[in-house]
C-alpha cells in the first residue's frame, strides 16, 4: 500500500534550506513513510485531528492523513514547531512535490 507525499509550501521551502545532511535525513524518513503513515514510531498531535508527528534528528515533521496522501505541514526544529502550530495553521496551500524536486 503505498501513500503520496504532499509538502505544504511551508514546509518544501524549510526543507530546501536545511544542510545536506538533515535535508537527507528527513527525505529517508519521507520515503519511508510512503510504506504507511504509521511506518516509523510517531505520535498523535494533541488537540488536532489526524494529526501526527515523527522525528528526524532535532527535527519533526508534522504531518497529516487523508485517504491515500499524507500531507506534510509542517517540518520545523523541535524547539519550536510546536509553537506555530496554531488554529491558523489549517489555511495552507498544498504543492503536488515529490520528495526528489526539493
Amino acid at each position: 500500500m503505498s501513500f503520496g507525499i504532499f509538502l505544504s509550501t511551508g514546509a518544501a521551502k524549510f526543507l530546501k534550506n536545511l544542510g545536506k545532511e538533515d535535508k537527507s535525513r528527513i527525505i529517508e524518513n519521507l520515503k519511508l513513510l510512503e510504506n504507511g503513515p504509521f511506518s516509523l514510531p510517531y505520535k498523535k498531535i494533541k488537540g488536532r485531528n489526524n494529526t501526527y508527528r515523527i522525528r528526524s534528528g532535532d527535527f519533526r515533521v508534522v504531518y497529516s492523513i487523508h485517504e491515500k496522501e499524507i500531507r506534510v505541514l509542517k517540518i520545523g526544529h523541535r524547539k519550536g514547531i510546536y509553537k506555530k502550530l496554531s488554529a491558523s495553521f489549517i489555511s495552507f496551500l498544498f504543492l503536488a512535490l515529490s520528495i526528489s524536486d526539493v
